[in-house]
């Protein structure tokens, strides 16, 4: 048995130790070049949603739904079980007029994503046989309302980002 033999390099194995021919390393960089060009139109396609996303339509009807939401929490009248919204807000009609700069959430959370936007809230009582009527003493009316809940939303510069409106109708009793 000879040592220095079996140390030899192999035939063939000269390629392996001087390194990759020309061929592949062309190829791994196109293979590597695809990927980080694909990585970055990827990423500057979601930077673009996003903007449309985070300051656009959208984000003003996710804004208005949380007052949608806490609408549909608060009782009709006084007396009723509260969910609350806040110090000011006990009923549905407490909502009429307020104004929630930064926005709040249906937990009254402020929103701080979008901190500087204003919520503007507005309840309103029409007559259900023609809504175009607004009811100035829904108390003293004798025909049947529809309840209006209009939330305007506005952007930092107080651009109206969006009206949008939902009818309600009070609650039958369980009893």
């Amino acid at each position: 048995m000879n040592p220095t033999r079996d140390r030899a390099p192999r035939r063939g194995s000269r390629r392996s130790l001087s390194g990759a021919t020309f061929a592949e390393v062309m190829l791994s960089a196109a293979i590597i070049g695809t990927t980080v060009v694909g990585a970055m139109a990827s990423l500057q396609s979601t930077a673009e949603v996003f903007h449309y996303f985070s300051d656009g339509p959208h984000e003003a009807l996710m804004l208005a739904q949380e007052i949608h939401e806490a609408a549909m929490l608060l009782p009709w009248e006084e007396g009723g079980e509260s969910a609350g919204f806040g110090p000011q807000i006990s009923i549905l009609g407490d909502f009429h007029d307020q104004t929630f700069k930064p926005p709040k959430s249906a937990e009254f959370d402020n929103i701080v994503s979008h901190k500087l936007w204003r919520q503007s809230v507005e309840v309103v009582q029409v007559d259900l046989t023609d809504p175009s009527v607004v009811i100035e003493s829904p108390e003293s009316f004798s025909g049947d309302t529809l309840t209006e809940l209009r939330v305007l939303i506005h952007s930092e510069d107080g651009t109206e980002m969006g009206t949008f409106s939902w009818w309600m109708t009070e609650p039958e009793d369980d009893g």
